[in-house]
C-alpha cells in the first residue's frame, strides 16, 4: 500500500489488523502495530476498515481491490483531519 507513506496491512482476523510501515514521506520507517479492526464489505472486492491506534489515530480506510486504489481518511488526537489517495497491491503470505 502505497499513499504516502508505504506499508503493508496484514488481515490477522475478521477484527485484527498488522500494519508495518516501511516509508514515510520518501524516508526509510519500521513502525509496527497491531489494532482491533471493522471491516464491511461494500460491494465484491471493495472494502471499508476502520481502526484506532495506539497513538489515538482514528482511521477509516476504503481498499478498492478491482481499481487497486486505497482512499485514507484518519483524525490526529489533536483533532486534525487528514486523507490521502494511494494505490494498493494485494500480496499473498505463505503459511508456514
Amino acid at each position: 500500500m502505497d499513499f504516502g507513506a508505504k506499508a503493508t496491512l496484514y488481515i490477522k482476523s475478521p477484527t485484527q489488523l498488522e500494519f508495518h510501515i516501511t516509508e514515510i514521506d520518501g524516508q526509510k520507517a519500521d513502525d509496527t502495530e497491531t489494532v482491533a479492526i471493522e471491516i464491511t464489505q461494500l460491494r465484491p472486492r471493495l472494502f471499508m476498515l476502520t481502526w484506532k491506534e495506539k497513538n489515538g489515530n482514528t482511521v477509516t480506510q476504503v481498499q478498492d481491490h478491482k481499481e487497486g486504489t486505497v482512499y485514507m481518511n484518519w483524525t490526529h488526537p489533536d483533532g486534525r483531519f487528514s486523507h490521502a489517495k494511494g494505490t494498493i497491491t494485494p500480496v499473498s503470505i505463505k503459511k508456514k
